[in-house]
């Protein structure tokens, strides 16, 4: 397994006032566009989502849409742990430690749901900001409110034991 790799403080923060702050078409077919903008190297193009090597290596950048339209950017923030305690000990903390650059650069998130894959939100007008941590790496996802509105819906419902 190659080293494991995380993105500076500094870096973190500006890829997500970046994020935050951008003002693009949401269409699938502007993503060549958006990845030249922050200098993304695309590995894959399908017609609802686009691979990219977002600066962390191969598939640490996905976009992902329904219908022509994007409705999620997901970078990844770390490079993957090993799949062991260890490993899980290096992502939690790398989650809490960016959680803490996060609030101190963009404000006290809107909601933070804990649990075995916890999250960190900053809620703007159109989009949201999420900080997640995965089983074995920490990922900045911006999403359409639209989205997350279906997402969190579907959530409920599953664990209500509806669907």
């Amino acid at each position: 397994m190659t080293e494991w790799r995380a993105l500076s403080d500094a870096d973190i923060v500006e890829l997500a006032n970046r994020l935050l702050s951008l003002d693009w078409s949401w269409q699938m077919s502007d993503v060549p566009e958006l990845a030249s903008q922050f200098g993304w190297q695309i590995q894959s193009v399908r017609p609802q989502s686009v691979i990219l090597d977002a600066g962390l290596g191969m598939a640490s950048g996905r976009v992902h849409g329904r219908d022509s339209r994007a409705e999620i950017v997901e970078l990844a923030i770390t490079t993957r742990a090993a799949e062991d305690a260890a490993g899980r000990t290096l992502v939690l903390d790398m989650f809490a430690w960016t959680t803490s650059v996060l609030t101190a650069a963009l404000g006290e998130p809107s909601s933070r749901i804990p649990g075995e894959l916890p999250e960190i939100r900053w809620a703007a007008e159109e989009t949201t900001l999420r900080l997640m941590c995965l089983s074995a790496t920490v990922r900045l996802f911006l999403v359409t409110n639209a989205w997350l509105t279906l997402h969190d819906e579907t959530v409920e419902l599953q664990e209500q034991g509806l669907i």
